[in-house]
């Protein structure tokens, strides 16, 4: 369910996945305990964007990554996705996915 932020109105989506943008303040509430957090706030994630939760993954501005620029966050969000379509696909390697196994 999602609620409109200035009229209160909820709406139910069937969804098969959602991306948040939080805007310009690290917001982790939502997830708050599926997620390891530094003390700014930032989600704690290894190199292919994973979180501490199995299947969930973070990428852009409110990770641990350094340099908060457009490019660095879409090239780890490219990563997130693709970790994630390995995660849901069961492969057990990038290059699985590169040769359709």
């Amino acid at each position: 369910t999602v609620t409109h932020s200035e009229t209160g109105e909820e709406k139910s989506l069937k969804v098969d996945g959602v991306f948040i943008e939080i805007g310009y303040e690290t917001n982790v509430e939502m997830i708050k305990g599926l997620v390891e957090t530094a003390k700014n706030g930032e989600i704690i994630i290894d190199i292919a964007a994973r979180t501490k939760t199995p299947g969930l993954y973070s990428a852009g501005d409110l990770t641990i990554t350094p340099y908060k620029q457009t490019v660095i966050s879409a090239g780890l969000g490219a990563t997130a996705a693709l970790e994630a379509y390995k995660y849901i696909s069961g492969a057990e390697d990038v290059q699985d996915i590169a040769h359709g196994i």
